[in-house]
């Protein structure tokens, strides 16, 4: 598999200049490959590397990149509720309900159904069956979009890669274990808030000691923490001290 995977690949020689084979490729969306590092690698099947992406593949692919700009084109409305693309999906089924066909009504639940069923925790064969029969139910009716000149046709990568979604989550368990989002959140909160706390002049040891500060404030906030609970069990017998000596008095 690897040596098919860099048998596509192209030199920069053979890949010079801006000539029509190079806009074939690009029309394609193919790009260049040069000399994989994976490619000599023993036991290496860089395919079953591509991991299910929640955020990615699922959120911002299948769902906002597709989904939501089909059914944007079907009722003709421009204006949503909400900005994150998880509330979204919650209530999507229940916007479009009276507005769209039933039958287009069962492409899009199923979709719905399929992201919702890659999010869960842990996947039993039950819930691996119905993954794939919402995905059946998928591929069975979504000639009704083409036919509602929705869209052309299917030929998107992301649609493509649920096919392998099962066999994915069978081998590597929970897809939450390589969501990309996690990571996306650190940078946020170490790389973006700090640059933008900096003056944006020798930034880099600006946001340095930003995240120095931080961490520093994070430990003493912890042990004032530790300090306050060592506390407590003293409280609790004043407390219930004080508690006794009031039911003696009202005796």
């Amino acid at each position: 598999m690897a040596e098919k995977a860099s048998s596509i690949g192209l030199k920069s020689g053979e890949y010079g200049g801006r000539n029509g084979q190079s806009r074939k490729f690009d029309d394609k969306g193919l790009h260049a490959m040069y000399e994989p590092f994976w490619k000599d690698l023993p036991f290496t099947n860089i395919f079953a590397c591509i991991t299910p992406g929640i955020l990615h593949q699922l959120q911002k692919g299948i769902f906002h990149n597709h989904l939501l700009q089909w059914c944007i084109n079907i009722i003709r409305e421009k204006e949503w509720t909400g900005t994150e693309h998880k509330e979204m999906q919650r209530v999507f089924v229940g916007l479009l309900s009276g507005t769209v066909n039933d039958h287009v009504l069962m492409v899009i639940h199923s979709l719905i159904d399929f992201i919702y069923y890659v999010q869960c925790q842990q996947h039993m064969d039950l819930l691996l069956r119905a993954m794939e029969e919402s995905l059946k139910t998928f591929h069975d009716h979504k000639q009704l979009l083409i036919n509602l000149q929705i869209c052309e046709d299917f030929n998107v990568p992301k649609i493509y890669s649920l096919l392998h979604y099962v066999s994915l989550l069978q081998a590597l368990r929970s897809a939450h274990s390589y969501n990309t989002e996690y990571p996306e959140h650190l940078h946020i909160d170490y790389a973006k808030d700090a640059y933008c706390a900096s003056n944006k002049h020798d930034y880099i040891e600006q946001m340095a000691l930003l995240l120095q500060c931080q961490e520093a404030i994070h430990h003493k906030s912890a042990y004032l923490a530790w300090r306050q609970l060592k506390r407590w069990p003293h409280m609790d017998s004043v407390d219930s001290a004080t508690s006794s000596i009031g039911l003696c008095a009202k005796v």
